[in-house]
Parts: C-alpha cells; sequence; structure tokens
C-alpha cells in the first residue's frame, strides 16, 4: 500500500504567557518601591548627622547641594527622578559629607592667607593672595569630589585613573572660570558678616559647583527649563485623587472577587 502522505505537523513552541499582576500586588509592589525612595531620601538626609556641632552645620552645608545638584542634573540628562537617581543623590550626600573634614582643614586658612599678605604687602596684594587660596582649595576639592564619588557611586576602584584623565581638568576650567568669580565674592566680601553669611554663601556655590562642574553626557539647561514647566505638575495634582480613588475602589473589587472565586455554584442538570 502507498503511504499516505500525511501534512507535517510542525510543533509550535508553547508561549509562555506573563500572568499581568492584580491591583493589590501592583500596590504593594508600589509601596515596597516607594520604601525604597523614602529609604534612599533618609539617608541622604542623615549622612551629615555624623558629626555634631559646627561640623554638623558645615557638612550639611557641602552634601545638601551636592545631593540637589545631582538630581538638577539628572532632570538636564533628561533622566527620571526614580530609584536610582535618589541612591545617586544620597551617596552624593555621603561623599559631601566625607570630604567636608578635610576642606575645613584646608579653607580655614585662607583668611589666615589673606591677612598675612594684607599686613605685608597691602590690601589689594591680600586679596589677590585670598582669591589664589580659594583656587586651590577648589582643585583640591574637585579632585576629592571626583574620586570619591566615582568609588562610592560604582563600589569600585575601577575607571578611576579614566575618569581622572578625562574629566578633571574640564570640570577644573568650569569650576574657575563660573564658580570661581562668585566665590571670590565670599573672601572679599562676605567674610565680615559673619561666619553664617559665609556658609549660606557657601552653599550656593558648592551649588553652582554640582551644576557647572561634574555634568551628565547629554545635560542642558534646555531640558532644566522644560521641567520646571508647571503645567503637567498641576494637571497630575488635579488628577491624583480621582487616580486615588479609583485605584482603591479596585482594590475593593478585586478583593472581593478573590474571595468569593474559590465557591462556584452551578445548576444540577436536568435527567
Amino acid at each position: 500500500m502507498a503511504e499516505e502522505n500525511k501534512p507535517e505537523q510542525k510543533s509550535v513552541p508553547q508561549q509562555e504567557k506573563k500572568e499581568e499582576k492584580g491591583t493589590l500586588e501592583r500596590v504593594i509592589d508600589d509601596s515596597i518601591y516607594a520604601a525604597k525612595n523614602v529609604g534612599a531620601v533618609a539617608a541622604e538626609i542623615a549622612f551629615p548627622f555624623m558629626f555634631s556641632g559646627e561640623a554638623r552645620a558645615n557638612a550639611m552645608i557641602n552634601a545638601y547641594p551636592l545631593s540637589l545638584g545631582a538630581r538638577v542634573d539628572d532632570i538636564m540628562a533628561k533622566k527620571p527622578i526614580d530609584l536610582k537617581a535618589n541612591v545617586k543623590a544620597s551617596k552624593e550626600s555621603f561623599v559631601g559629607t566625607a570630604i567636608m573634614p578635610p576642606l575645613e582643614a584646608l579653607f580655614k586658612y585662607i583668611e589666615v592667607t589673606r591677612q598675612y599678605a594684607t599686613n605685608y604687602a597691602g590690601a589689594i596684594p591680600g586679596a589677590a593672595a585670598a582669591v589664589g587660596a580659594l583656587a586651590i582649595g577648589q582643585a583640591a576639592f574637585v579632585g576629592l569630589y571626583t574620586g570619591l564619588n566615582h568609588i562610592v557611586q560604582n563600589f569600585s576602584f575601577k575607571g578611576l585613573y579614566t575618569k581622572f584623565k578625562n574629566d578633571y581638568w574640564p570640570t577644573m576650567k568650569r569650576v574657575w572660570k563660573y564658580v570661581l568669580p562668585f566665590s571670590a565674592f565670599n573672601v572679599l566680601y562676605l567674610y565680615q558678616f559673619g561666619i553664617a553669611a559665609q556658609l549660606a554663601y557657601g552653599s550656593l556655590m558648592t551649588f553652582l559647583f554640582r551644576l557647572v562642574g561634574p555634568k551628565s553626557e547629554g545635560a542642558s539647561l534646555k531640558n532644566l527649563f522644560k521641567a520646571m514647566n508647571p503645567v503637567p505638575y498641576a494637571k497630575a495634582i488635579a488628577t491624583a485623587p480621582t487616580k486615588l480613588l479609583s485605584g482603591l475602589y479596585k482594590i475593593v473589587q478585586d478583593t472581593g472577587y478573590a474571595l468569593s472565586s474559590p465557591i462556584q455554584y452551578r445548576a444540577a442538570p436536568a435527567k
């Protein structure tokens, strides 16, 4: 007998379908994600509290502008402010806290340098000496920040040499161009009004450093201006209550269905 030609049956692999998460599961996942974000922000705030007294205040002035500037830098690079961004900002707060003690020891000699030069050569050489000492201090600050931030962000020394080779001098030029002229106002004039005025202004300079110094790839002020448009935020705030109520109703509905689904009643078949 001739063999019948049977059509070839192609075995189609069964595609595993990923079950969509229910509303309750999504709420739990969102809650865990939100808790992680809260933890990252809490750590960011807490790092300067490793010190006390004046040292804590100085750490705050250095740490918080860096962490805030890191978020603004992400916005300028069109990156989302999510858990990754909050962890990054938290690490920057740690870096700012960690490099504050050596910077304190360095910057306290700026006023000593100004007074010494003023006493021996006059007011103008004294002012020039203060600005020169400030420029040296900024160079040390950029070096400490660049190295420690790379290590903390990556938990590794790998790529540190390349980081310095590619980023240190361009960052230093931007700092001396955009930050040093404004920082000079601090050591030349604001010192007369006490430490509070100097610290407040120094905090602003740290934030300015973070904006113009270590910039992410693709960062642009245009993106920042677009992100500052208040209309999308106003819409989000306006629709938030409705979305919340809708989500709560969906949770109650899904919970009721989940509780009742195991019990199924069927009518007996007619004989």
